[in-house]
Parts: C-alpha cells; sequence; structure tokens
C-alpha cells in the first residue's frame, strides 16, 4: 500500500454547500483533486454552476436554511452522482449580522442561526438519512470556527459557530456505529477569495473601543504562522477529514488557524 492511497477519494461522492467562492470552493476543488464526484451547491446558482464547470461536477442553488430545498439538493445529488459519501457544511453568514448585543435584531439573529445552525441540522440529517439507507459508512464535514472558543465577532456569529462544535460532537456519537465519521473543521483568519489580500496586513487597525473588535485585531497581529491562511490550506485539510487518513477520527474539532488558538 502506498500513502496515496490513504487519501485516494477516487469512487466517492461529495457535496459541498457555500461552495460558490472562498473556503467552499477551495474544498470543492481539493475533494475533487483528490479523485471524488462533487456537487457544489451556493445561494449564487451562478457561482456554483462555474465552480462546478470547473471540477467536471454539478452545480446547483441552495439556501439551506430551507429544509424542502436541502432535501431536494442532496437527493439530487445522490441522483445525479451515484450516492452520497462525504457532506462539507461550508454554507454560513456573518457579515452585517455580528456586531454589539444592543444593537443585533431579532430579523439579523434568526437570519444567521437559520444559515449556520438550522442549515447544518437540515443537511446532516438529510445526508444521515443517505448514508445509513446506503450502508456504506461516510464523512460528515461541519465547518466551524475559531471563533467558537475565542470569540470576535459576537453573539450571533461566535454562538452559532459554538453549537455546531456540539452538534459535532453529538452526531458523532450517535452516527458511529453506521461508520459515519462526523468531524469540525476549524478556520482561522482566512482570506475570503484566492489571491485577495488580507484586510489587515501585519499591523492592527487604530483601536476601535469595541473589546471584541481590538481583541481580533491584536491576534491577527500576533499570528504565529505570520500570514493569513489561504482557502486552500483549508482544502488540504478537508481532504484529510474526507480521506482514509482520518478513519480513527470523529468528534474532533480541527483548528486551522496558523496558532490562532494557541494565542
Amino acid at each position: 500500500m502506498q500513502v496515496t492511497d490513504w487519501i485516494d477519494l477516487s469512487g466517492k461522492t461529495a457535496h459541498v454547500t457555500g461552495a460558490g467562492q472562498g473556503i467552499g470552493a477551495a474544498i470543492a476543488r481539493a475533494l475533487a483533486a483528490a479523485g471524488a464526484e462533487v456537487a457544489v451547491s451556493d445561494i449564487d446558482a451562478t457561482a456554483a454552476a462555474e465552480v462546478a464547470k470547473g471540477l467536471g461536477g454539478v452545480g446547483m442553488a441552495l439556501d439551506v436554511s430551507d429544509r424542502e430545498a436541502v432535501d431536494a439538493a442532496l437527493a439530487a445529488t445522490v441522483r445525479q452522482l451515484g450516492g452520497l459519501d462525504i457532506l462539507v457544511n461550508n454554507a454560513g453568514v456573518y457579515q452585517n449580522l455580528g456586531g454589539p448585543v444592543r444593537d443585533i435584531t431579532d430579523a439579523m439573529w434568526r437570519k444567521l442561526w437559520s444559515v449556520n445552525v438550522d442549515g447544518v441540522f437540515y443537511c446532516c440529517r438529510a445526508a444521515a438519512r443517505f448514508m445509513i439507507e446506503a450502508g456504506r459508512g461516510g464523512r460528515i464535514i461541519n465547518i466551524g470556527s475559531t471563533q467558537a472558543v475565542t470569540p470576535g465577532v459576537g453573539v450571533t456569529y461566535d454562538g452559532s459557530k459554538a453549537a455546531v462544535a456540539q452538534i459535532t460532537k453529538a452526531l458523532a456519537l450517535e452516527l458511529a456505529p453506521h461508520r459515519i465519521n462526523v468531524n469540525t473543521l476549524a478556520p482561522g483568519p482566512t482570506w475570503v477569495n484566492d489571491g485577495e489580500p488580507p484586510l489587515i496586513d501585519g499591523h492592527p487597525p487604530p483601536p476601535t473601543g469595541d473589546p471584541l473588535a481590538d481583541s481580533v485585531a491584536n491576534r491577527i497581529a500576533r499570528l504565529p504562522a505570520g500570514h493569513w491562511g489561504d482557502p486552500m490550506e483549508q482544502g488540504k485539510a478537508a481532504v484529510f477529514l474526507a480521506s482514509a487518513m482520518s478513519d480513527f477520527v470523529t468528534g474532533a474539532y480541527l483548528p486551522v488557524d496558523g496558532g490562532w488558538l494557541t494565542l
């Protein structure tokens, strides 16, 4: 046996949500490079189709907060690719939905949690049903955040990612008898788009007076790796969690953060 056999995903099928750009697109490309057939979904149908075209995969529109749409999208993946071996729950939101608790409206709270938590649950449930019925095991990779451990954006986003980490653990325990591994991949500071420069170029911005924002800026400036992550660094970690390299890994919280959580 060769080491390459352990990361070979040939014959496997995968669905990556929120994969029209950034980390999701990189994960889809990494899984395809390892041999998997990949379905790409995103709320932006055009972006999903473009990424899928480059992979020779399947692209589709999906709002993960819509339970019926989730069930239909994963059923389409099974129908078009012949099964579902790997699910990556990458779809998520936070822009303009964080900030001080006094400014958060009910609508902002529900919008973020409907995507970041409800969407993860809907996708996990649908995938588990297909994987259990198929009887060939599987991998579910939930994209969390280091901010589930060290808060930074605010109670909305940080709380939602902490919920994802605990959902992962509970599902790992429940689904282990079915040979379905469930893990959290937790990105640290990572470029949103390939080749796009970081927002903070190694230097903290002037203090804002916001404790969360200032703590994030301080940690970024001292990041042990010395630079922000590239989306493909998350893609490589996803291949590890999707492959035979991680056969005995389930319920784990894997930071891919350049040392963020050591600070």
